[in-house]
């Protein structure tokens, strides 16, 4: 793979969401088609080539988000017909045969548009949460972790306390992928709401740990980085104002005189106001103090 290269998906409409395996060699494209497309990775030819086209929900298909190997080859979606759909690979079955991948049955909890989900790491079994308009983020588990037809909700985090609706924006969702650190913490980030917290999975209930900020605008997504051997996590937000704001966060208070420090601020475009200069001194500032 040592070449660029483009992959003609033809979905009929726009892409939403691309999502690798682990390993890099399947590629999952997912659009405003209702369709799910799945490529597998031709080592000898060096391209990608199709493994299926899945017509898998009743609105647009907007996110994806792969198992860990471990568990088989599993792949979810969400959609803006509210619901997540969970398929699994007929290894048996030919490819393109429309019955490659088995949609197992939805998990239709949420009242609003599903915006978000995210596998958990391997390490803490099989699971899923999924980030809905409605203003919760919802755990899902199989009842049976090898057939895993049948899926229920765990727990839920009420983000959005007496709820919300689809006009409110999406809330995004990602979990801390370190197994050394304090297990189960993910974040979420809530788009009209304009804040973005930490929360760990204790005694099969959230707890909030952290509040990153409140913003001036709304938060559009969140992605938790692997560690990488650092003694601190980092948590990046993007937001409709322009910025990517990344934090450092200490899971242990003990490693640093706060949880949080201030952001990094990274602006995409020529436009500048005084505004974001004095933000991104006060940043330069703060990470020269750390």
């Amino acid at each position: 793979m040592d070449q660029d290269q483009s992959i003609p998906v033809n979905h009929d409409d726009f892409i939403h969401d691309i999502a690798y395996n682990f390993y890099g060699t399947r590629l999952a494209t997912c659009g405003s088609d209702r369709c799910i497309k799945i490529w597998d990775w031709n080592r000898q030819t060096g391209l990608w080539i199709l493994n299926e086209s899945i017509s898998a929900h009743d609105s647009s298909v907007v996110r994806l988000s792969w198992a860990h190997p471990e568990f088989g080859q599993v792949l979810a979606s969400c959609s803006l017909d509210c619901t997540v759909r969970i398929w699994v690979e007929q290894e048996t079955n030919l490819k393109n045969s429309g019955t490659r991948w088995r949609g197992l049955t939805p998990l239709t909890d949420s009242k609003a548009a599903v915006h978000s989900i995210a596998f958990a790491p391997e390490y803490t079994s099989l699971s899923i949460a999924t980030a809905s308009s409605d203003g919760k983020v919802r755990l899902y588990s199989p009842t049976d972790s090898v057939r895993l037809e049948n899926w229920t909700v765990n727990c839920f985090i009420d983000f959005v306390p007496g709820g919300a609706t689809d006009a409110d924006g999406p809330l995004s969702v990602s979990w801390c992928k370190s197994r050394f650190s304090s297990p189960h913490m993910l974040v979420v980030g809530g788009s009209r709401h304009k804040n973005v917290k930490i929360f760990q999975l204790l005694n099969n209930a959230f707890v909030e740990l952290a509040e990153l900020a409140q913003y001036d605008s709304h938060v559009l997504d969140v992605d938790w980085a692997p560690t990488m051997g650092r003694s601190y996590h980092l948590i990046a937000t993007a937001c409709a104002d322009g910025h990517i704001r990344i934090y450092k966060f200490w899971s242990d208070p003990e490693l640093a005189g706060t949880r949080l420090t201030g952001s990094l601020f990274v602006r995409d475009g020529d436009d500048d106001d005084d505004g974001d200069e004095e933000a991104r001194d006060q940043a330069t500032d703060r990470s020269a103090s750390t």
